[in-house]
């Protein structure tokens, strides 16, 4: 478990600054563009997130399931991975086309070019955080993220303090990702190493089988995630979805500490699965699941305590409205933490990530329809939340008939509600109104770290098995990383 700790660690931190345009510069942006230029250029993001989570498919996620599987032909399972992912792409952006024109440019319009370039360049050719975790070597997606996050923010920020224009930040940033293409297509030239690789034994067979149900399940988890944004967008306005793109702001980081977590876990359950038994499988997804517990409930409390002032903070006075979204959001968060899609994809059952993702879409659509009229920003989140927990709940059902457990067996119910009441219990600390009174907004960082370090006592003091294991894995981290304690 320490590996697999320190490789999550890693990973983490790695995708965190590979977010860091949806992060940084968005706090940066709204200062420099208008409420509504930036809704603008949310607008743009969201839609190209979701084609090219279409372009992509799974694919590049499937490399952490081929590789393990067929250990002696990485770089043609890489090969595989980036033709699969070409033609898919420029379907992609094909169909993409061919509706905006059949609809009178009702789809995307003005936006339909810069939209297809984005996501052709930025779909293409970037295995890299897979293939690097899939074969032990999550120190090199640190160097890469972190390039690849500096060059991005400072493409964004500067572009938008030369000239205001959204449209000429979006293709700053289209210049970007074709820059990168081109540098990964040299790479490659020279680490190939295909040609002397034994043959897959199942060419294209094994990865489409693991593909089109992942990644059908994908894209309908995209859409379902992304209905409320798309719906806010088109029938609110700029102004409104750019609020409403601020209360989710943090998502990103919620999702890189939950996917962080399972994307490292998912090859070992899958070794488990092949070479123990399916229960250490899922033995390991519980600690998983605690794990995301321990990172996420202590944000959901910090955030709802302090939603107004963060808000207003860091983004200004005129997105105060998005605050009742964000509180609304972290009960979202919640759910979260228990993701089911590792524990389901280990032994290869995809078919409930896609049955879970049309109903929590359905849900999420009758829902919208009926709580944007009666509460409009608030109201698409509640719909959000609602529908997120359709998801979960078809989601467990579906795992506790795959792995044949009871509902006791299937989550770890006693450190689950071990943290629920460390993080709760913590919180009498957040209660008092002196630390913004006294402190104004930078309050929110003392009472923030006396919090935490509350809650990290409480659950030492419950014994919770997966926080003295993560204390451990700390203490063996640490030493690892100061180079005095290397040289003693």
């Amino acid at each position: 478990m320490a590996g697999v700790g320190n490789r999550a660690a890693i990973l983490t931190l790695s995708r965190l600054t590979n977010y860091g345009l949806l992060l940084v510069s968005p706090i940066i942006l709204v200062r420099l563009l208008t409420v509504e230029q930036f809704g603008r250029y949310r607008e743009f993001l969201l839609y190209a997130s979701v084609l090219q989570t279409i372009a992509v498919f799974s694919i590049n996620d499937s490399i952490l399931y081929c590789i393990p599987a067929n250990p002696l032909s990485r770089w043609r399972t890489v090969r595989q991975t980036s033709l699969l992912i070409a033609c898919s792409s420029l379907i992609t952006v094909a169909g993409l086309a061919l509706i905006d024109r059949l609809t009178g440019g009702r789809v995307v319009g003005s936006l339909l070019l810069p939209i297809c370039a984005y996501v052709l360049f930025y779909s293409n050719l970037d295995f890299w955080d897979y293939f690097w975790v899939a074969t032990d070597r999550p120190g090199l997606i640190f160097v890469y993220t972190s390039i690849r996050l500096a060059a991005r923010v400072v493409v964004a920020i500067v572009t938008a303090a030369l000239t205001h224009d959204v449209r000429t930040i979006i293709w700053a940033l289209i210049t970007l990702e074709g820059l990168r293409v081109l540098g990964t297509l040299a790479v490659m030239a020279v680490a190939d190493r295909a040609a002397r690789e034994p043959p897959l034994a199942e060419p294209w067979r094994e990865q489409l089988r693991y593909c089109v149900p992942s990644g059908a399940a994908s894209v309908l988890s995209t859409l379902n995630r992304n209905l409320s944004s798309l719906v806010v967008a088109k029938a609110l306005g700029a102004v409104a979805f750019a609020q409403y793109s601020i209360a989710r702001f943090g998502e990103p980081v919620v999702l890189t500490l939950r996917n962080s977590v399972s994307a490292i876990v998912l090859p070992e359950m899958v070794r488990r699965d092949r070479e123990t038994s399916r229960n250490d499988s899922l033995a390991l997804w519980k600690q998983a699941t605690v794990t995301n517990t321990i990172l996420l409930f202590p944000v959901v409390v910090i955030v709802i305590r302090f939603a107004q002032p963060l808000v207003t903070t860091v983004f200004g006075r005129s997105y105060a409205p998005a605050a009742v979204v964000l509180q609304i959001y972290m009960l979202a968060i919640v759910r979260e933490c228990f993701d089911f899609a590792p524990a389901l994809r280990a032994i290869n059952c995809m078919r409930p990530l896609v049955n879970s993702s049309v109903a929590g879409m359905i849900a999420c659509g009758l829902l919208l329809a009926v709580l944007i009229p009666l509460q409009g920003l608030a109201g698409a989140m509640i719909a959000v939340v609602l529908a997120s927990l359709v998801e979960a709940l078809w989601l467990a059902q579906a795992t506790r008939r795959s792995y044949g457990v009871s509902v006791g067996q299937l989550l770890p119910w006693g450190s689950t509600a071990k943290v629920a009441a460390a993080a709760l219990l913590a919180a009498v600390v957040l209660a008092t109104s002196a630390w913004l009174q006294v402190l104004g907004p930078a309050g929110i960082v003392p009472a923030s770290a006396l919090y935490l370090a509350a809650f990290a006592l409480l659950l030492l003091g419950l014994r919770v098995p997966e926080a003295h294991a993560l204390l451990a894995w700390a203490r063996r981290l640490l030493p690892s990383l100061h180079p005095a304690s290397r040289k003693a």
